[in-house]
This record gives structure tokens, sequence and C-alpha cells, in this order.
């Protein structure tokens, strides 16, 4: 979805309403009659769009457009006066922003089967090519290793992984100088022959 546009009827005038998200930036635009809504900053651009909510009024009458995200593509619903115009339903003032439990286990289970898999295939890669080709990429090297304690981390702690921890907390400052330590391990390790010496097949 890039742009949805609605037109309505409020107190018998004709309105034209814009909702719009660059496919390659995330911004968000909403236009009232050919004119800009003035967005809160946080609200012009969201990478990971679960579940938003834009507030402005039209004709002085409360208006919202809802966004919900189906994983490939967003569904923004625009209500005034607390309806949906396209169905009349109410809005869930509650549940437009917040991320549910499910939601929270459903991506973190994706995070960390898409680092584990891919963390242990590049290294595996890694090895594989420098045992058979005598070279190897640096940055599988480090990526592999990372990747695999990121993956751990979200399998250990039941945190959002579309969000960083707001303070940071010190475990998770940990896990990523763990991160980067095994990966540079793992690089010098490439570069200086310790998987012959571990592996060598003769």
């Amino acid at each position: 979805m890039s742009k949805k546009t609605w037109e309505v009827t409020v107190d018998g005038e004709p309105h034209q309403i814009e909702f719009s998200i660059s496919p390659w930036t995330n911004k968000r635009s909403i236009l009232v009659d050919g004119s800009k809504v003035d967005l809160p900053k946080k609200q012009r651009r969201i990478q990971w769009d679960t579940g938003t909510k834009h507030e402005f009024e039209v004709a002085g009458h409360e208006a919202i457009i809802a966004t919900r995200s189906t994983g490939f593509d967003i569904k923004p619903h625009l209500y005034i006066d607390g309806r949906n115009v396209d169905t009349g339903s109410p809005i869930d003032y509650d549940d437009q922003t917040e991320s549910t439990e499910e939601a929270i286990k459903a991506r973190r289970t994706g995070v960390v089967i898409i680092s584990l898999v891919t963390g242990i295939g590049l290294f595996v890669l890694n090895a594989w090519l420098l045992l058979t080709r005598g070279g190897f990429f640096p940055f599988l090297a480090l990526l592999g290793p990372a990747l695999i304690v990121m993956g751990a981390y979200y399998l250990i702690f039941s945190e959002d992984p579309w969000k960083l921890p707001s303070p940071i907390s010190l475990r998770f400052i940990l896990f990523l100088i763990l991160a980067f330590g095994l990966g540079i391990a793992n690089w010098w390790a490439s570069e200086n022959g310790w998987y012959f010496l571990l592996f060598y097949s003769g």
C-alpha cells in the first residue's frame, strides 16, 4: 500500500482525505482537501508499523487514521468521530498502538529462527570456504557468530525485537559486546588458520 483516498461527507460538506506511505522511507503523510496535516515527528516515519494511530481534524470533527500491518502490507482505516467511514464500526482506542503479547511472541519466534539459522549457516559456510578453497569473506566471519548471539538473546529474554529497550538494559549491552566480540574472534581465527587446526581433514 502506498496511497489511500477517502471521499467523505461531514456536516453536509464533501471532503477528501488522503493517506500515503513512501515504500522507500516509510514516511507517511495525510492531506485533508489538499492541505497537509502536521504530524508529530515520531509519527512521520515508523519503521515497523504493527499498529499506529494518527489523530487530526476534519471540519472540526475528530478524525483518526489507524493502521494495521498484515506482515506484507499496511492497511489504513479512517474513523470520523470514532466510527469507521467504510464499515461504521467503532474504533478500539486501546488496541491501535500497543502490540499484543501474541504479536511480540510471534516476532521473537521469527527473529530467533532467522537469526540462529542464518548465523549457523554463515558459520558453516565460512568454515567450508576456508577448508575447501583456502579463503573466506570477512563479513561472513563477523556476521555469523553475531547473529547466533542475538538470536540467543531473544530466545532467552521476552523482549520485543522490533523495539530497542528503553532505557537500554545492561544485559542487552553485554550481549551486543559478546556478539561483536565473537564476530571479531571468528574473523581472527579465520585469518590466522585456526580452522585448519580445529578441522584439518588432511
